[in-house]
């Protein structure tokens, strides 16, 4: 086990955007990687509550990102949605550019493309790659001269960055999640917690839980229960591989009644037992 593991906390710290002088403070954020200093590239685990593109120009080492490792080898782009758990291990200095944006910031343009656009590396073409800068370059501009319309600029040039980001990623999902159903996602994955049930994200959305069953798999094929289920899940990966909380203490944390409901729910979707999992990521990481 690395000593990176060794000094994690009991919790994952949860990063907000730190932009106060900002007209589109706190939504959005844009500049160098060297300018934001070591807190932006941690070596520690730890999430945002904001989706950050960091966009690398030079620089070694390796990015985790949730369970996998990814190798830096710029020019490439990483995409980390809100809530997933990242830590950089830079064997040389890390530079390039980071944008960081909340997703009410996108609201009525491209807010759901970074549904699906979650954690790894993108390799831009030279042709792309002169698309990205350009774009870069104009949002850096944009953000350093502040007037009635910068908001606006900046919410078409990110619009256009994911749309170049969705294009590079591996296998782009045609039926991508949209309206109610990118709703009900948004909405299980903000605060995870197994003893919410369908009809209760369906009271919070508005709907009837026939309606929302029904949405729901037209569009992705699979029940809502099901996708309760993926999440639930993918967050136990995240605590028992990145944190030094308990079983137990990760049951409660995700709203299980007891230890061992928790780990009979994590056999059942994973496999294996939660010990199990740990004991293999945790050497591995």
């Amino acid at each position: 086990m690395s000593s990176r593991n060794r000094r994690l906390s009991a919790s994952l710290p949860t990063h907000s955007i730190n932009a106060s002088s900002s007209v589109v403070a706190p939504r959005f954020l844009v500049g160098a990687i060297e300018q934001f200093g070591l807190g932006s590239l941690g070596d520690l685990p730890h999430r945002h509550e904001f989706t950050e593109i960091v966009y690398v120009t030079s620089g070694a080492g390796t990015h985790h990102v949730d369970l996998h490792a990814f190798a830096i080898e710029p020019p490439q782009l990483f995409l980390i949605a809100p809530g997933q758990v990242h830590h950089w291990e830079a064997d040389e200095p890390i530079a390039g550019t980071l944008v960081l944006f909340r997703e009410d910031f996108l609201v009525g343009l491209a807010e759901n493309l970074n549904v699906v656009l979650e954690g790894g590396a993108m390799r831009p073409d030279a042709e792309r790659l002169v698309r990205v800068e350009r774009l870069l370059a104009g949002m850096r501009d944009e953000f350093a001269h502040p007037d009635a319309s910068q908001e606006l600029a900046l919410r078409n040039l990110l619009s256009l960055l994911l749309i170049e980001c969705r294009r590079m990623a591996d296998s782009p999902d045609p039926a991508r999640p949209f309206g109610l159903v990118s709703e009900f996602l948004r909405a299980a994955t903000a605060n995870v917690n197994a003893a919410r049930t369908v009809a209760e994200f369906a009271a919070q959305l508005c709907v009837t839980p026939g309606h929302l069953y029904e949405v729901v798999v037209a569009q992705t094929g699979r029940p809502p229960g099901e996708i309760l289920r993926e999440v639930t899940l993918r967050e136990a990966q995240r605590l028992l591989a990145r944190t030094t909380l308990s079983c137990a203490q990760v049951a409660t944390e995700l709203g299980f009644d007891d230890a061992s409901y928790f780990s009979r729910f994590f056999r059942r979707e994973a496999g294996v037992t939660p010990t199990a999992f740990r004991s293999v990521h945790v050497r591995a990481a």
